[in-house]
């Protein structure tokens, strides 16, 4: 929990127990749908409303806390964004596994901010796989 507060306080957020949950479920690296993680956030806040959910998850995402991983004909995920990974999804089964990203993503964010001369605040990648370990 610890480092979640860190995360907050690095953004100069407010650590208030719903997001100091989302982060927390999000950790577990599930990839969940915001349907998902508001079932398992209600686990702990049985009070806590979707709309609740939903405010907390787009402010962080604006902070650059939680990654959205967009497939296609699959509904929205969400991941917690502390390092720098790829999302390696599989066309057949949608499972999505993290992949360290240690190959110079720094280099390259660097090279792009001074091409396009603006900051990039996060990379994002997705990589897609015919079929996964899972459903072969």
């Amino acid at each position: 929990m610890k480092q979640y507060l860190e995360l907050l306080k690095e953004r100069n957020l407010k650590a208030t127990p719903q997001r100091l949950s989302v982060l927390k479920t999000l950790g577990e690296h599930m990839h969940p749908t915001m349907e998902e993680l508001y079932e398992k956030i209600k686990e702990d806040h049985p009070s806590v409303s979707l709309a609740t959910v939903y405010k907390n998850v787009n402010t962080l995402k604006e902070e650059g806390l939680i990654a959205e991983i967009n497939t296609p004909g699959s509904k929205t995920r969400y991941d917690i964004f502390c390092h720098p990974h790829i999302h390696l999804v599989c066309a057949a089964c949608g499972d999505i596994q993290d992949f360290p990203c240690d190959i110079g993503f720094e280099a390259y964010q660097h090279d792009i901010e001074a091409k396009a001369g603006k900051e990039i605040k996060r990379i994002d990648v997705v990589a897609t796989v015919e079929s996964c370990k899972k459903c072969s």
